[in-house]
């Protein structure tokens, strides 16, 4: 990578440190993984060969890269992944997971992160969004999509998972049994 889109990358990886770091979250929230590190992780591995052969689409691959928007592609994945791993002691949601597809909005299909406790936006994979001026494009998340549920076995989210030593899988079915005893 070259040091400017480095330097842009780090910046972006380092804004949501601190969003994550910031964030209210309800009080009998116990993290059993290390939020701020697991940005870190993610981001990480958004640069990844490897991981991205294996996550991620490959029709739109080649541009991305050339564009050096490692996190494009990714977010369903990291979404789908931080709402599964961070949640209630009985498996509820904190982080619901919203979406927006083609023609909703000008920025194509995007799926992004909303807290369930105070409508805070956390979206890994912002900066996969580059106006023609070189800035982020501001989104207006509490404006626009819908929310979807998280109920569904994600593949590609595995995989991801896997990649960074983590049994999504696991922590998939861990919570579906827990929201049992919620009914």
């Amino acid at each position: 990578m070259n040091r400017k889109v480095t330097t842009l990358y780090e910046r972006a990886t380092q804004k949501l440190e601190v969003q994550v770091r910031t964030m209210k979250l309800p009080p009998d929230f116990v993290e059993h993984y290390d939020m701020v590190r697991t940005v870190h992780k993610i981001r990480a591995a958004f640069c990844n060969p490897n991981v991205r052969r294996g996550a991620v689409l490959q029709k739109y691959e080649q541009a991305r890269v050339a564009q050096k928007r490692y996190s494009a592609g990714f977010c369903g994945i990291a979404s789908y992944m931080w709402n599964q791993m961070f949640r209630m002691p009985d498996g509820a949601e904190i982080w619901r997971l919203k979406m927006i597809q083609r023609g909703e909005y000008n920025i194509g299909d995007h799926v992004w992160l909303e807290n369930s406790f105070t409508g805070d936006a956390l979206d890994l994979t912002f900066d996969q969004f580059i106006a023609s001026c070189g800035d982020y494009v501001e989104i207006p998340y509490n404006e626009i999509g819908h929310y979807v549920s998280s109920d569904f076995e994600f593949e590609r989210a595995y995989r991801f998972a896997r990649h960074l030593g983590i049994d999504l899988e696991s922590i998939v079915f861990e919570n579906a049994l827990r929201s049992l005893g919620r009914d």
